[in-house]
């Protein structure tokens, strides 16, 4: 299934749960309006609109729509403030650059401040935990980042941007780096020996690790190289106001306990 018609899904699910939300009668409709212009604006519900991208924990397509980690926090936190995430999926490349330029488009995750992006950002509301993988077999030295310009890798997508510059100069020097936009090949090509290593978030390797291609064994005991230190991840969004309402309700989430159901749900 493509993006769009994942995104066409998506839009057709949520159409239905509004129509099933109307209010009972024009009497109700009348006082939500007018209960509705005594509220600030920022503190009127609206749709939103997020960028996302396709990365099983954290955002995943399902026969019930797109779920995962990332999109049910962000989910929840805008709830908090009466807001309706309506999700729409980019490759990881150019979701930065589609926030950018599509102004229907009024937030987008993640991101982190050294990205080119037009907006505000939010807090930060989930941390990233990029790591080293290679087969435990391997004789592959990647003790340190200095390491990284000899053996054969695949990183994930925009690693060079979101790694570091130290990262970025020591893999320029390597002709055996390649970035994959799917993390899924990134598993096959670590298990089938035909790269050293592979670089990408933890809980993405793991859970394409744990539910591999069929054609793929992933049996195989591996090594963690702990190279990185986390990223904290935000939020860009168009309005300030709905900033500020993310970032209120994000607190919510944490100090209700949701936030941690989230992350142990998955």
């Amino acid at each position: 299934m493509t993006l769009k018609e994942i995104n066409a899904m998506h839009l057709g699910l949520s159409a239905a749960g509004r129509v099933a939300m109307r209010p009972a009668s024009l009497a109700a409709m009348g006082l939500t309006g007018a209960l509705m212009l005594l509220l600030p604006l920022s503190a009127i519900a609206r749709d939103v609109a997020v960028g996302l991208r396709l990365a099983p924990p954290y955002v995943q397509a399902t026969a019930n729509g797109i779920l995962g980690i990332e999109h049910d926090i962000i989910a929840a936190a805008l709830a908090e403030r009466g807001h309706r995430l309506v999700p729409k999926l980019y490759p990881f490349a150019r979701l930065v650059m589609t926030f950018n330029q599509n102004e229907a488009i009024d937030a987008a995750a993640p991101v982190i401040a050294s990205l080119p992006v037009k907006g505000t950002l939010s807090a930060s509301y989930l941390t990233y935990h990029n790591i080293g993988l290679s087969l435990a077999n391997a004789t592959v030295r990647a003790d340190q980042i200095a390491d990284l310009s000899r053996p054969s890798i695949v990183a994930f997508q925009n690693a060079r941007v979101l790694l570091g510059p130290e990262f970025a100069a020591v893999v320029a020097q390597n002709p055996m780096y390649r970035e994959e936009a799917n993390q899924q090949n990134q598993v096959r090509v670590l298990f089938n020996a035909r790269t050293d290593l592979i670089i990408g978030e933890r809980r993405i390797l793991q859970y394409f690790i744990a539910n591999p291609e069929p054609d793929v064994d992933t049996k195989l005991p591996v090594r963690e190289h702990l190279l990185f230190t986390p990223i904290n991840y935000s939020v860009v969004f168009r309005d300030p106001a709905l900033a500020q309402d993310f970032n209120e309700g994000l607190a919510a989430i944490k100090a209700s306990g949701l936030y941690d159901a989230i992350l142990q749900k998955y």
